[in-house]
């Protein structure tokens, strides 16, 4: 039988019907990174705060800030929900949008990830990301607490800053005296937080402190974590701390953060999350779908390497701290510096775990007891001790220093060889 094929439907047709469909797809689909960056880099000014668009919801971009309302973020989701995705996102969409004497960024990672690693200078890729000024990468408690001390230091230093000229608030500064806003993201916090120990409680002080006092100093926090339930160092003070962060963003299995009978969060799919500006109280959520920062290696990679090609001349790189990565007295530059005839003999026994890196030493002059004992059962304390002979012996002219080397267990005699040689 003979089949005649239907007519093109008109025009007409076609448009309304793509009209009704536009919004549902739109909706479904995540926004491209490209989407989330302003038209011109480094054009806003973070004197009354930070802001950025992190994804959108239907149709509309939505932005995010940190400013007098929402002056600390916490973010919460299972493995594999997108957190550290979602961070990328906003850290990039904020780098792109301020310069770096308007924003700095301390990032503090406590899982064997590599989270910020891309934010630093690499065999592979010596670039770094401009505003980064403090990289902990596998972090330990220990370097996290000394991170968080610095911050205190900087918030006293700020507060002189702004009694010295008369005002209370940072877009009051003469342009003179202005300082960048800070944004330090501290990734599975949970883990500083460990135990009852003396960090763990240090911690807690110090979080609470920051958390209090940062909004008029410009200090902004963003803690994330799989979940804030079960720390046992915040029992009867997580809510004097957490009660500081008004945004909270839940993704999947992130439920957590939101008040208890906020479900808003209990559905959501890979790449959505829910942005709550009331501290997780129902009725102020937004469902946000955000990029993949995975997936847009390749435009990350172009604007940090257009960012730091941007970066003021004389621009240091960040302070790397690498959890995985013992000292190394070879590579030493503290070690290379030490010359014959100048100050006091110190031998290097390491590095402190502060936010500079600073060389650990210790005097041997002529006063009396001025001797170096290394006490354990690890042969990590041979290495000490070589460390400590290779730096008197660069005091010392060839012959101006006798040194005897005894290998007293065969566990050490490597040490004790590559000391000799």
């Amino acid at each position: 039988a003979p089949v005649v094929l239907d007519g093109d439907l008109p025009p007409a047709t076609v448009a309304d019907v793509a009209a009704h469909l536009a919004p549902a797809a739109r909706r479904d689909t995540p926004p491209a990174f490209a989407d989330l960056l302003p038209a011109r880099r480094w054009a806003a000014t973070s004197a009354a705060g930070l802001s950025t668009v992190v994804g959108r919801a239907g149709r509309k971009p939505v932005t995010v800030a940190f400013d007098d309302a929402t002056p600390h973020w916490l973010v919460a989701g299972r493995t594999g929900a997108g957190k550290t995705v979602f961070l990328l996102d906003a850290l990039y969409g904020l780098a792109a949008r301020y310069a770096p004497d308007q924003l700095q960024l301390w990032l503090l990672d406590f899982k064997e990830g590599v989270s910020f690693t891309e934010f630093v200078p690499t065999e592979r890729d010596p670039s770094w990301l401009p505003h980064a000024r403090v990289v902990g990468i596998e972090s330990d408690r220990e370097y996290g607490l000394a991170v968080l001390r610095e911050l205190r230091r900087e918030l006293n230093r700020r507060a002189t800053v702004l009694k010295r000229h008369g005002v209370t608030k940072l877009a009051d500064l003469p342009g003179d005296a202005a300082v960048p806003r800070i944004v330090a993201v501290v990734d599975e916090f949970q883990v500083l937080l460990a135990g009852t120990d003396a960090v763990a409680r240090q911690a807690v002080d110090l979080l609470e402190e920051l958390a209090r006092k940062g909004r008029s100093y410009g200090v902004h926090l963003v803690l994330a974590s799989q979940s804030t339930a079960g720390i046992e160092s915040l029992y009867g003070r997580a809510e004097a701390i957490f009660g500081q962060f008004p945004l909270r963003v839940a993704l999947p299995g992130g439920g957590g953060v939101l008040d208890a009978l906020n479900t808003a969060a209990d559905a959501l799919p890979i790449g959505a999350a829910v942005l709550n500006t009331a501290a997780g109280a129902a009725g102020a959520d937004t469902v946000v779908r955000f990029p993949d920062a995975y997936a847009a290696r390749a435009e990350l990679a172009r604007l940090r390497h257009e960012l730091w090609r941007e970066r003021p001349a004389g621009s240091a790189g960040p302070t790397v701290f690498r959890g995985y990565d013992p000292a190394r007295p070879d590579d030493d530059p503290a070690l290379a510096a030490l010359r014959p005839g100048v100050g006091p003999p110190v031998a290097l026994v390491g590095r402190v775990v502060d936010v500079a890196n600073s060389p650990a030493s210790f005097t041997l002059d002529a006063t009396p007891g001025r001797h170096l004992a290394v006490v354990g059962t690890s042969a990590v304390g041979a290495e000490v001790l070589r460390a400590a002979a290779l730096g008197f012996g660069r005091q010392h002219a060839p012959g101006g220093a006798r040194f005897l080397l005894a290998g007293l267990a065969a566990a050490v005699d490597p040490v004790v060889d590559a000391t000799a040689a």
